[in-house]
């Protein structure tokens, strides 16, 4: 009845998706009703975070499923890069732009970001279909773009305790959107993480969160 292939691990990779779009209609709320809601914004980062953890568990989820067509592999390659595109690439960006940071060097800055962070996608992309036969790739070229789950919770504690107007705030924030979008374009070999440091990640993101919601 409708097109595409649907399992488990797509439903996740879906959900990540939503979560992040979701993610983007609370922060564009919250700057259109009379300046950023800090409330609203961390409402926002905590949905983007859930994107992540569901980035996170999508793949593993895929190989697990058994069997799956070179047709269906090429779908969940596909439908995951699409959604990382929005979840990792312009939802940060959204966030941060209705957090406050709307100055022009910060625009600059979400540009180089969001297209280091489509050039790494379709890169990985490319790769996956043309340098493996199981589309199965052992690691990475470029820093993966869900890391931005990484650095974005600290740089909302810095938000949090001295607002988007503080300079070296303002400054911070451009310069490590601007890092890190040179960051997923960089030739570099990273391994895929392996279930412990998945853990260790997970484990540090939902320590920002709670500390974001504990000074609420």
């Amino acid at each position: 009845m409708f097109i595409g292939y649907y399992n488990l691990a797509n439903t996740v990779t879906l959900a990540g998706l939503i979560s992040s779009l979701l993610a983007c209609f609370v922060a564009i709320d919250a700057k259109t009703s009379g300046g950023a809601n800090e409330h609203q914004i961390i409402i926002a980062v905590a949905l983007f975070l859930f994107s992540g953890l569901c980035d996170m568990f999508d793949g593993r989820i895929a190989r697990g499923c058994g069997s799956r067509t070179r047709k269906e592999k090429l779908f969940g390659i596909q439908i995951d890069s699409l959604c990382d595109m929005v979840s990792f690439g312009i939802a940060p960006v959204i966030v941060a732009y209705c957090a406050g940071f709307d100055k022009i060097y910060h625009l600059l800055a979400f540009c180089v970001y969001a297209a280091g962070g489509a050039i790494r996608l379709a890169y990985f992309n490319t790769q996956a279909v043309e340098e493996t036969e199981d589309l199965n790739m052992k690691c990475f070229t470029g820093v993966p773009i869900p890391v931005c789950c990484l650095t974005v919770p600290p740089l909302m504690l810095l938000y949090k305790f001295f607002g988007s107007s503080n300079i070296w705030v303002s400054i911070i924030f451009a310069v490590m959107y601007l890092i890190t979008g040179i960051a997923f374009i960089i030739n570099v070999k990273i391994k895929k993480l392996t279930i412990r440091q998945s853990i260790i990640i997970i484990a540090a993101v939902l320590i920002c969160l709670v500390l974001l919601f504990m000074i609420w």
